[in-house]
This record gives C-alpha cells, structure tokens and sequence, in this order.
C-alpha cells in the first residue's frame, strides 16, 4: 500500500454546491483538495449575489491555474437555473420566519415584496402563473407546512397554516423555501428569469448549465436555442436534467437523449442513463444519504456541500477500494466482438493490477467513454489537445482529462507529459504500474510500464 497516491481511488468526480459565504480562498482550497466542478444554484441567490460567486470561482480558477502552472487544470462551472418551481423570497439575513397553526400569511407576486421584510406578505417566484390556477381550498406545502388557500385577490394569496403535529416546534421557513402545489402544472416554456440567468452564465465562463425539475423536452429545446443564439465563441455549453421524480417511463429516455447528463436519485433513472451513454450526477447532502453499492458503481459526480469534502473523500476512496477487491475475485477474459483497443486496456488492467491508465489514442474521447462505463481498478488519465473533450471527459467517472499542446506530437513525449501530471496531481507515484494505450489512426499499440522515481517536474 506504500504506492497508492493519494486520488488513485477518487474515481468519480467532485462538484461542490456554492454559496454566498464562500470566499475565494475556499473555493481555491476545494480545488486544492481534488473538486473538480464548482457548482452554483441560482434559484437560491439573488442575482448580485450569483454574478459575485461566479466572479469570485473564474478568480479561484485562474489563481489555482496560475499555481499549477505549466499543467492546466480542467475545471467546470455547472449552473443551475431556477427553474419554475416557486421559492419563497425575503430578506435574507432576518431571522427565519415563524409560523403557528391558524396564521394568516399572504404570498404574492408582486415585484415590490422581493427581498423585502414585511409582516405577514412574502413574495415568492414564478407565482403569477400559479396564482392564475389556484383556487380556494388548495393546500401548498412549505418545508412540510401546509397552507390552506383561504382568498385570492389579484397578485396576492391569503394562506391559513395548517395543524401538524409532525412538525417540530417552532414552525420556520427560511428565505429560497421551495412553495409546492402538486394540483398546479406548470408550462414549459423559458421564464424570463431563466433567460436572464442562462446569459449569465454564458458571459460567465459557464461549462454546463442545468435545467431543474424537467418533466417534458421541450424545455430543454428552449434552453439550447437560447446558447446557441447566444454564444460569442465556438465554446460548446453542455445542459444537464434534474429529472423530475413525477416523470416516468417512456417519458425518462426521451428526456435523456437531449442531455449531456442526469442528476437523479433514482435507480431506474440513474441506469437508463448509462445505458444512453449518459453522465450521471447524484447530489448529497450529508454522509447518510450515500447511495446504495450497485447505484454507486452507475455515478460519475457526486454534487456535495463544502463541508463534508473531507469526509466524503475518505469513504469514497474506501467504497472504491472495495469494488477492487470484488474485482480481484473475477479475473477478465478476453471476449470477442469488442474494440482491440478499449478491451485490451480493460483486460491488461483489470488482471495484472495497474494503478493507472494513460490513454493517448487519437481516438480517445471515444475509447475513454466506453471505458469509463465498465468496471476499472484504476483511474485514466487522457490526453487530450481538444478543449470540448476536456469538458466532455470531465463528467465521466473514471476519466481525468490532461491537456496537451498541438504540436506536442510525439507519443513518447505525451506518455512522459502525462506521467508527471499524474505526479503531480497525486494520481501515480514511484513504483507505480502503469497500463498505456496510444495509436495513430489502424495502427494501435499498449505499453506496460512502471512509473520511475527520476522524473524532473516540469513540462519536458
């Protein structure tokens, strides 16, 4: 075990929730400590506060490019949009709100309420819509508190809070509080507040831009005609589904044909992903909500807050660990009817316990996608001088995208390059084995070899 650095058993990516707390420090030491993606919410800020926490992660990008130097590190910004789910929206340093049975509140849609503290009217998003479908007796649910509609009068809803004995007291409700009303479907088409947040995050510097709750396509449509009407350069803006838990069969694998990946809890989502060729993301809030062995092999990236870094890492690198040695108990034949290539590098690695594989085939988006969906003992590190690969790579488990120079030709050049990234990078050490596939065009090779003590840090 002396030989094991310290990322061979990070196979899944890391993307870390954002917030209006975290400062450009930490986010340089989230990326210090292996995130890979730093991921933003917009529903849950206002818009200051979004354009802010994207200055300050392109900042903590570029210092910690600027420390890496000369090895660019792949990192993304995901962004999530808002979406039409309805949040409450107030001042959000006051104190929660506290309600008690029988309490009278009025929500509203009125422009004038937003972010602002008064008694007993709260303004909430993309209510208008809903206000128009509501009618009395419906119930809407804040955090388990249940509104009873008692009035509706214009822009405004009178709410009655409901008895609950389930709930603890004091009854709170923060500001950015989901508003649900399962009776009330909402359309499909873009709001204005998803318009103005998808444009921020393409003058942002924004790599994937997320779409919530989506239970119908169309959605998805308006959000790529927006990136593509509006890009000012050949950057490609992957879009990512938060999958709706209401949609169901055969609805999941039409939705999932038009992404470039799935955020879901949910097996049978979480599955059909892979089966399409899709990355899968699974967001946690806290160490108890790991998933279940056979979901956690399915996952790509794992969304988490920025406290528990330390000790997700730690039980990801042993949950890995053990599928190596569930591994180690079916050695790999060989099959027929599989790519030379993608299916020697899984058996040399698989059976002759390698630490790492290098891939620097021209091929290698392909071959890399195909491997990152079967069952490696060992990270991959990529090389690649295609900035859309880099980003493509980045959502893949197991995949870890090097970036080379164009007129960096020679493969043993490449194979050196990428050796000491893994170094540095704390995938590889000394002594560690190595299993190399390279090729130009028909003609492919793969190389066993192990990682010497005498390499000088450094670009040649």
């Amino acid at each position: 075990m002396s030989f094991i650095a310290k990322n061979t058993f990070l196979w899944q990516k890391l993307a870390v929730n954002l917030n209006q707390i975290v400062t450009v420090d930490d986010m340089v030491h989230f990326l210090q400590e292996g995130v890979k993606i730093l991921y933003l919410q917009f529903g849950l800020h206002t818009k200051e506060e979004n354009r802010n926490i994207l200055d300050m992660a392109n900042l903590a990008i570029e210092i910690f490019s600027s420390v890496t130097n000369p090895w660019k590190p792949v990192i993304g910004i995901a962004c999530e949009l808002s979406g039409k789910g309805c949040r409450l929206k107030f001042e959000r340093y006051q104190d929660p709100i506290k309600v008690t049975t029988g309490q009278k509140l009025y929500l509203t849609s009125d422009m004038k309420y937003e972010d602002k503290a008064v008694e007993g009217i709260i303004f909430v998003t993309n209510f208008e819509a809903q206000t128009a479908m509501l009618k009395i007796g419906d119930v809407l649910t804040i955090n388990n508190i249940q509104l009873k509609v008692c009035k509706i009068n214009g822009k405004f809803v009178q709410c009655c809070v409901n008895p609950n004995d389930n709930i603890e007291i004091p009854m709170l409700i923060h500001p950015y509080d989901r508003v649900t009303l399962t009776t009330v479907n909402g359309n499909t088409a873009l709001t204005n507040i998803d318009t103005e947040e998808c444009l921020l995050a393409l003058c942002m510097n924004c790599h994937y831009i997320v779409i919530p709750d989506v239970d119908n396509h169309t959605i998805i449509h308006a959000v790529d005609e927006l990136i593509q009407s509006h890009q000012a350069c050949d950057r490609t803006i992957r879009t990512i589904a938060r999958i709706s838990p209401e949609v169901r069969e055969p609805c999941v694998k039409h939705l999932i044909q038009h992404v470039a990946g799935c955020i879901s809890v949910d097996f049978e989502i979480v599955r059909q992903c892979k089966d399409n060729c899709k990355s899968v993301l699974y967001e946690i809030s806290d160490m108890d909500q790991l998933p279940d062995e056979e979901t956690f092999h399915l996952i790509d990236v794992f969304i988490i807050k920025p406290e528990i870094i330390e000790e997700f890492q730690f039980s990801l690198r042993e949950l890995n660990q053990r599928a190596i040695r569930s591994l180690a108990e079916q050695p790999l034949p060989l099959e027929q009817g599989h790519r030379a290539i993608c299916q020697c590098i899984e058996y040399a690695c698989a059976n002759c316990k390698a630490n790492a594989i290098l891939l620097c085939t021209t091929t290698s988006l392909c071959e890399a996608e195909k491997l990152s969906r079967r069952k490696l003992p060992c990270p991959m590190l990529v090389t690649t001088d295609n900035e859309e690969a880099l980003y493509f790579l980045l959502l893949r488990k197991y995949c870890f995208p090097v970036c080379i120079s164009e007129d960096m030709k020679s493969i043993r050049q490449i194979i050196k390059y990428a050796t000491i990234y893994g170094r540095k990078f704390e995938f590889l050490k000394p002594g560690n084995f190595l299993v190399t596939g390279f090729g130009e065009h028909l003609v492919q090779g793969l190389e066993l070899r192990y990682v010497p003590d005498d390499f000088i840090s450094g670009e040649q």
